[in-house]
């Protein structure tokens, strides 16, 4: 049921019938009604975000439902009977549990005000325990459980409190009463002491057991035990030293101070009684607390004295209870305090352990002493090097002579063992004779108590085992040891199948190899579960489906997941048969059918159904009906196989390959041609009756998809592996679609449903829409609104149900979006005809037409998801912003629980409207739409529905307007902030979303008219490039930097228009100046786009080549460093950074591009030096071709004619010139250094810039020379693109094509070429003329491909 909706109508009817003021007998008239909503369970259910909602009425009732001064409490006790206490009792009771709740649950609801209103009810609460008494013996012993309870509920508040709130209370002296009550509880040492005792220490008692005022408390706890005597004495006592140890253990905790020596004294008193108490159990909480008591206290002569109390006890006493409860005090400070650094004092302890462990007349005392030598082996550490040797002789002399009856003897000698081979460590590698001696000494120790008959012992053989294959493989025999831990792995003993899985994990993790093959040798002579046919592997998971222990259940799983991650890949016919054996153990049916959709007959006769075949045969399987947990590990095995394969052979995900090495090798095995068993194994998971299992099998389904949609099949070319399967997908998906199925497995359905059809193995439209009418059928489901959804769930669910549904729609079509693009077609804007899509004629833009039938329905439902979102992630301190009644998919009251679901979906649907956006132009044609959606959630009764006649309509700008703001604020705000849990995916979309957004002119006028907006966003695009190295999603970003520019490009053109025709016949001098920079050139920091963009190239190109970054170099320019070749990324990355600096002129005025002109000169000129790095063949390489256009880009911008700017740039531009002629290498020291990417530079500057920038003498001269030089050069490599440079040179600019080579030289020189005085030096160019003739007599020009090259000259 709904439980805010419960809890919501509970409150008002209680409220409603306390009114404002106390009354009890209003609480005794409704008790159900009363304990329900003050017990636990409700606020169990119910998430701060429901509390919230009715926090005034909830305090109003709490208050209530006690007095509400003491003189109301005295004339309570006058009235009423035993009935009326019962239910008063267990109201106030249950009032206390809900505020418990209220408190442990709903912490950020707790502040200052909430404290001081829940204060009142506290005295009177413990106004009412100090008159329990009375209470009892005036209405009898029939409230005696309720009043024990009220007590307990008091305490568990005052517990969460902190202790400052309740200062003023009289609770310590009733606490105290309570603790020595007369009531005696017999068992209560097994539930109070465990907690309290160290874990380790509770394996000398059972097996069973490992599963304000301090001084005046003390004084009454001592009073209270001197005057008690026997059994009752003991509980007094036990609670006593339950309640002190608890405390110590919170100061410990918490680094507090016990208090002066006043204080130590009653506690030392107290521990020291408890130590020689008859209950062991006692014994070892007071030793624990013992050392808690000297860790508290932390003074060194305190713990030295508390270590001679203990050594002068041991000495003198003779008693058992005595030795046991003070060695183990011995062994407990140690723990605490690391061996109390003293040699001297360590000698001391080990001395007298010594003498107590070899008492043979006392097994007790033996187990205690030997269980504290393990705790100081353990915390001295190499301190206790020197006692090794004599340690180990008594161990293995004891293991010899005490009798294997007395097994808890052997235990702690196991214990010993154990920690004295943790203490050796590597050094039992070493080959001398000493370490020799040490290390057969373990093995012949371990060999001993592996032929004890107590499990425990044998147990504790397999952990020493296990300890010394950590330290010295070598020595332990690895055989022996796995035969040993397959004949205890089915025990009936939990400890003993406990110690056999924590070995066998850690073997596996180095020698899974070895411990499988041992484990097969074993299984040959076995009639247990161990079986060559399914070796250690399917043992294991046999006793996984047996087991009911967690903690060896998790052994099991991840010994298995290291086998696998080992192994499988060798063994994969083997892993995947156990696999599919598991699953297929107790499926409905055994044979899945493969469908060739090739060969299926025309139209719908074919249905998803037909692909299931049922067969009774009689195989049988090694698995009998195993639990759904143990088909989900199998399941999930399988999609850690695939995982495993993908960083193996390639082979494995191609079919030709693998075929053709299966050809010439018989035992070469790869994934691709098990895909019928993958599909197989997916299949029946994904139908079965469990849904943890059906979910596992879709999560397999969608693995294998996305791993395997692209893999050709090589027998039908165009076409895919998977083309095969399409009947059993859809006979998998369809069951998940049903009305009874949850809304975890529908969201995951959906999913799968997206990423098959996203994946493009289905072509047929037919075939596409069977897929396609699932995700119909469960937007339909989402558009009849709530009546539609299943109540057997909570609000939670059904909106992680509604958001998969439109993510899975948005996934699909951002795929038919791109593939329309893909076929350079303009995207429809309006429905496509019924028709064309019922006929199921394929075309490029099939899957687009699909999902247009219902755009309309999806575009809204994306939208209210998205305001839901934005609305959702609002700090804090916007909370009152939130809608009283919830969103469009999630109410007020699991507005917490539905953030998650938000978090999972939104960053697709946010690509999916921006598209859709983009589709649309941002143009409403729809006139209802002018009531935009987005002023105001609607509920999932009301999503789809008409607006509210009382709505406000919104104008088409509006509503355009809203859902900019909308789409950019959203992302925004996700990548200003990116969380470390982000993912790729979402980035990634969220990015793509702001592409699709700035792909249409409206959007774009919107951030080029607002310049603090694309600043703001310029540096949230920074920020993601500094902390995402994923160069896609730094490529992403640069794309929409791209964009940005390119807005602001429009906007500048678009002013300078505007002012032109506005001024009419004005003079352009009287114009004002457009652009960053105006008339003074300047750029501010933090207010210029320019200088934002800047700042972001530069990081893309100092990441890529530190060598521009001058502070890095020591020198003013670009260092002369040997020219090197970037990454595939790398060169992208440059490449992007180089066109957004080449288009930043135009976002200029004329005096604002020449205060950026150099840098831009100085970032492309810098990357052709450093990348310039010869190529095969006389290529240029990517990253010289970018830098080239980017410098045409540059060279050829309207700023370097522009009036006002046109004389520095012919400065700035003859000096970028020069620098690069200044880049070639005279003495020879970088050969690497590319002539020709430097020509085609120098042609470049040539070909775009005025005659005026190279026809100054000094240039002209040196770059005739560079060409003269390089002609020189009779390498066919470097004459080749050089003829084309000359090509260019000569004629581009007044030929489209090339001509024929004119007959005399000189006529070459009649037109204006290159800029060129009529006077030149005849015989240089003579030379260049001759090898431009060469090469078009030989034709070599028209073989030539189409290079970088041609791409920037022509």
């Amino acid at each position: 049921m709904f439980w805010g909706n419960w809890v919501a109508q509970s409150v008002k009817r209680l409220t409603l019938g306390f009114g404002s003021g106390y009354d009890p007998g209003v609480l005794g008239s409704s008790p159900a009604s009363g304990s329900l909503l003050s017990g636990e369970a409700s606020f169990s259910f119910c998430c701060p975000a429901v509390v919230s909602h009715h926090l005034a009425r909830v305090l109003l009732l709490w208050k209530c439902v006690f007095p509400v001064s003491p003189k109301d409490l005295e004339t309570e006790k006058s009235r009423g009977d035993s009935f009326t206490w019962q239910v008063t009792l267990e109201g106030r009771a249950g009032a206390l549990c809900a505020i418990k709740s209220f408190v442990s649950r709903c912490g950020d609801l707790l502040t200052e005000e909430v404290i001081q209103r829940l204060l009142p009810p506290l005295p009177c609460a413990v106004d009412l325990l100090t008159q329990l008494s009375s209470v009892l013996k005036t209405y009898g012993s029939t409230l005696k459980t309720s009043s024990v309870v009220y007590r307990q509920r008091l305490y568990e508040l005052l517990n969460l409190l902190p202790p400052e709130i309740y200062e003023g209370i009289a609770i310590l002296k009733e606490l105290a009463a309570d603790l020595t009550a007369s009531e005696i509880q017999v068992a209560a040492s097994t539930f109070l002491l465990p907690p309290l005792c160290h874990q380790d220490d509770l394996v000398i008692l059972s097996p069973l057991l490992q599963e304000t005022d301090h001084r005046f408390i003390e004084e009454q706890l001592l009073d209270s035990i001197k005057h008690t005597k026997g059994a009752r004495q003991q509980i007094v006592q036990l609670h006593v030293v339950s309640s002190l140890s608890s405390f110590l253990k919170y100061l410990a905790g918490s680094k507090g101070n016990l208090g002066p020596e006043e204080v130590r004294r009653p506690a030392l008193a107290l521990l020291m009684g408890a130590l020689e108490s008859p209950n062991p159990l006692l014994r070892c909480a007071a030793a624990e607390a013992w050392a808690r008591l000297a860790q508290v206290v932390d003074d060194g002569a305190f713990t030295a004295a508390l270590a001679q109390v203990s050594f002068d006890k041991l000495k003198s006493a003779r008693d058992v209870v005595t030795r046991t409860g003070y060695s183990l005090a011995l062994g407990s400070l140690h723990r605490y305090l690391g061996g109390i650094s003293s040699s001297q004092h360590l000698n001391a302890c080990v001395g007298i352990l010594y003498t107590l462990s070899q008492d043979s007349t006392s097994p007790d005392v033996q187990t205690w002493a030997l269980h504290s030598l393990s705790l100081i082996i353990d915390s001295a550490g190499p301190l206790y090097h020197m006692h090794v040797e004599p340690t180990l002789s008594l161990i293995i002399m004891l293991l010899l002579n005490v009798p294997p009856t007395h097994a808890e003897v052997h235990q702690s000698l196991g214990r010993c063992l154990d920690a004295l081979i943790t203490t050796l460590g590597p050094e039992l590698q070493g080959n001398s004779t000493s370490i020799s001696a040490l290390r057969t000494s373990c093995l012949l120790g371990c060999a001993v108590m592996q032929d004890n008959p107590d499990c425990l012992v044998q147990a504790q053989a397999i952990s020493c085992l296990q300890q010394l294959h950590m330290f010295a493989p070598r020595h332990v025999n690895l055989s022996s040891l796995v035969s040993c831990l397959c004949v205890n792995l089915c025990s009936p003993y939990l400890l003993l199948r406990r110690a056999v899985l924590a070995c066998l994990r850690q073997l596996v993790q180095r020698e899974a190899a070895e411990v499988s093959g041992h484990a097969v040798m074993l299984a040959k002579d076995s009639r247990d579960e161990l079986t060559p046919e399914v070796g250690l592997e399917g043992a294991l998971l046999t006793l996984l489906d047996k087991e009911t222990d967690q903690k060896l259940c998790h052994d099991i799983k991840e010994t298995l997941n290291h086998m696998l991650t080992s192994m499988a890949v060798d063994k994969l016919s083997f892993w995947l048969k156990l696999c599919k054996d598991v699953l297929a153990a107790s499926a409905d049916f055994t044979t899945v059918t493969c469908v060739d959709t090739m060969q299926e007959e025309e139209g719908d006769k074919g249905d998803d159904a037909s692909v299931l075949t049922t067969r009774n045969d009689d195989k049988s399987y090694p698995f009998t009906n195993p639990r759904w947990a143990t088909r989900v590990f199998a399941a999930e095995c399988v999609c850690r196989i695939i995982n495993q394969c993908e960083n193996a052979h390639s082979a494995h995900f191609d079919i030709a390959l693998a075929q053709e090495m299966r050809k010439r090798d018989s035992r070469n095995d790869f994934l691709v041609l098990h895909l019928a068993d993958l599909i197989r194994m997916a299949f029946m998971a994904a139908t079965d009756h469990s849904d943890q299992l059906r979910l596992s099998g879709l999560e397999t389904l969608l693995v294998v998809i996305r791993r395997f949609a692209s893999i050709p099949e090589p027998e039908f070319p165009g076409h895919v592996i998977l083309e095969q399967y399409q009947a059993n997908v859809g006979a998998a998906l369809r069951p998940a679609f049903t009305s009874e199925t949850p809304p975890d497995v529908i969201a995951k359905a959906c999913q799968v449903c997206s990423a098959w059809i996203a994946s493009g193995v289905v072509s047929d439209l037919n075939d596409l829409r069977r897929v396609h009418q699932l995700l119909v059928s469960s937007l339909t489901k989402i558009q009849a609104g709530k009546e539609a959804l299943s109540h057997l769930y909570n609000e939670s669910a059904s909106t992680m149900e509604i958001l998969a549904v439109l993510k899975a729609w948005a996934e699909v079509y951002i795929i038919a979006v791109e593939r329309h693009k893909n076929h350079r077609q303009p995207l429809k804007t309006t429905t496509c005809s019924e028709e064309s899509v019922r006929n199921g004629s394929y075309s490029s833009d099939g899957l687009l037409d699909l999902v247009h039938t219902d755009l309309g329905t999806l575009s809204r439902l994306w939208l209210a998801a998205l305001q839901d979102f934005a609305l959702l992630t609002l700090p804090s301190e916007f909370a009152s912003q939130l809608p009283v009644e919830g969103g469009a998919f999630y109410t007020a009251e699991t507005s917490e629980n539905a953030k998650l679901h938000y978090y999972n979906s939104w960053a697709l649907i946010l690509h999916a409207t921006a598209l859709w956006l983009t589709s649309t132009g941002f143009v409403v044609a729809d006139p209802d739409e002018g009531a935009s959606h987005l002023s105001r959630p609607v509920t999932p009764t009301s999503m789809c529905q008409g607006s509210s006649s009382g709505a406000t309509v919104k104008s088409p700008e509006d509503v355009c307007t809203d859902r900019f703001h909308l789409i950019l604020g959203i992302s925004v705000e996700f990548l200003c902030s990116l969380r470390s849990d982000a993912t790729m995916e979402s980035i990634t979309a969220c990015l793509h979303a702001l592409q699709a957004l700035l792909d249409v002119p409206w959007p774009r006028s919107k951030i080029g008219s607002d310049q603090d907006l694309g600043i703001e966003l310029l540096n949230v695009l920074h920020r993601v490039i500094l902390t995402r190295e994923s160069p896609s999603i730094q490529l992403a970003s640069l794309e929409v930097v791209r964009q940005i520019i390119c807005a602001a490009q429009e906007h500048v053109k678009e002013k300078r228009r505007s002012a032109e025709v506005d001024d009419g016949a004005a003079e352009k001098e009287t114009l004002p100046e457009f652009g960053e920079g105006k008339d003074t050139g300047g750029l501010v920091p933090g207010k210029s786009l320019v200088f934002a963009t800047l700042e972001l190239c530069v990081c893309i190109l100092v990441r890529q080549l530190p060598e521009l970054n001058p502070k890095l170099t020591g020198s003013p320019g670009v260092k002369a460093t040997k020219p090197q070749m970037l990454s595939e990324d790398g060169s992208r990355l440059v490449s992007a950074a180089l066109v957004i600096l080449s288009e930043l002129p135009a976002v200029c005025s004329p005096e604002g591009s020449i205060s950026i002109l150099p840098t831009i000169l100085y970032l492309t000129i810098g990357v052709l030096r450093q990348t310039a790095v010869k190529l095969p063949g006389g290529q240029l390489s990517s990253t010289v071709a970018a830098s080239l256009q980017a410098l045409k880009g540059i060279l050829s911008s309207p700023m370097a004619r522009a009036e006002k700017s046109h004389t520095a740039w012919t400065d700035l531009l003859r000096s970028a010139l020069t620098t690069i002629l200044d880049y070639w290498d005279p003495d020879g020291t970088h050969p690497e250094l590319d002539e020709i990417s430097l020509l085609t530079a120098i042609t470049v500057f040539i070909l775009s810039t005025s005659p005026e920038v190279t026809t100054i003498p000094c240039l002209q001269k040196r770059c005739i020379e560079k060409f003269k030089a390089t002609l020189e050069i009779k390498d066919p490599v470097v004459s080749s693109p050089l003829s084309l440079i000359l090509v260019s040179l000569f004629y581009l600019k007044n030929n489209s094509s090339v001509p024929e080579i004119p007959s005399k030289s000189h006529q070459l020189w009649e037109r204006p070429i290159w800029g060129l005085p009529s006077k030149i030096d005849m015989e240089a160019f003579e030379l260049l003329l001759k090898d431009l003739h060469k090469t078009f007599k030989n034709d070599l020009f028209s073989s030539i491909p189409r290079t970088a090259m041609q791409e920037v000259l022509f």
